[in-house]
Parts: C-alpha cells; structure tokens; sequence
C-alpha cells in the first residue's frame, strides 16, 4: 500500500482564508496544489494529512477546511465516498475530524 504523508507544516503554518484573496495560505490553494494531486494519483492508496504541526496554539478556521476538503467534491468533482476511504486526518483534535467529514458529505447535497 502506498500512503502519501502530507505534513501541513510542508504547506504553511498558519494556513488562513478560503480563497487566495484572504492570503497566500488559503483552502483553495491547498486544495489544488497539495490535496488534489495526492488523492488522484493512481499509484497512492492513502493520504494523511497532519494538521497538527502548525503554529503552536494555531486554530484553523472552518472557511480553510471547507473549502480545502469540502471543496474536493464541491469544486474538482471528486466521488465522495472515494474521497472519504482515501484521506485520512490525523490530529489530536476529534473536532477537526469530524468537522472535515461533515464538510465533505455536505459538498455532495
């Protein structure tokens, strides 16, 4: 099995905004340089995403995470079940797990 690791820390450490207007570290771009290429590769199996080795203290905001994870079905197309079985998030906060789920499984309806 091939997992592909992605380190937010690789990404920004204080990731902000949901469009590239809100700042340079924003969902989309996340999305379309860092999630997307690792969720369509065809020789990777699994992606987990880290997102606890930003800023100490660091809170992300629900417009980054709905639009970097929910924008995958919403905005690339992506088969939402596909999407759950391939990613997933590690971080000591359940929260943000469960949050990602809810904005994935909402971008389908």
């Amino acid at each position: 099995m091939n997992t592909k690791v992605i380190d937010m820390r690789t990404f920004s450490s204080t990731p902000y905004g949901r469009y590239p207007s809100d700042g340079p570290d924003s969902g989309q771009r996340f999305r379309v340089e860092y999630l997307m290429p690792a969720l369509t590769d065809k020789n990777i199996d699994k992606v987990v995403v880290n997102l606890d080795s930003v800023s100490n203290g660091y809170e992300y905001g629900s417009s980054f995470l709905e639009e970097a994870f929910g924008g995958l079905i919403r905005k690339e197309g992506l088969n939402t079940q596909d999407v759950l079985s391939k990613l997933k998030v590690e971080t000591k906060f359940s929260d943000y797990v469960s949050e990602i789920e809810i904005y994935i499984k909402r971008a389908f309806q």
